[in-house]
């Protein structure tokens, strides 16, 4: 299971509304649990996640929600990835990636993994990230 997956399973519970980061651990407990994250992990993956925004409910609760304007034009994290590796013209460390994201835009190792793995324009080689 990829963030991609879990993204597409919890989907339906942002639907229907602003939904705390502990109800989103609650309902899909065994997700996490496959995933090895912790509930701060999942907090840190929530706030990544470009289609998503915070929210504070009547008691000052900390929840998601949709946003309901996504740019179709906001860049995702491989079209990122593609222009960094344009730009440096050779294949780069996943770790020096992570540090040259724009202001902002928060990732860690596995979620640029998978990123690269759903890409058709990377290619991982052991530790380093290739244009295809």
């Amino acid at each position: 299971m990829n963030t991609t997956d879990v993204f597409q399973l919890i989907l339906p519970s942002l639907k229907g509304g602003a939904v705390t980061s502990e109800q989103l651990w609650m309902e899909y407990g065994p997700q996490w649990h496959q995933l090895g994250w912790s509930i701060d992990q999942l907090r840190l993956w929530l706030s990544c996640v470009s289609p998503l925004q915070h929210c504070e409910l009547p008691g000052g609760e900390r929840a998601w929600t949709l946003r309901e304007h996504q740019s179709l034009s906001t860049p995702t994290l491989a079209d990122e990835l593609v222009a960094l590796l344009q730009k440096a013209g050779r294949p780069m460390p996943l770790v020096l990636l992570i540090s040259k994201l724009p202001t902002g835009m928060l990732a860690t190792e596995p979620m640029l993994r998978s990123a690269a793995q759903q890409d058709n324009r990377l290619e991982l080689k052991g530790p380093l990230l290739k244009l295809a």
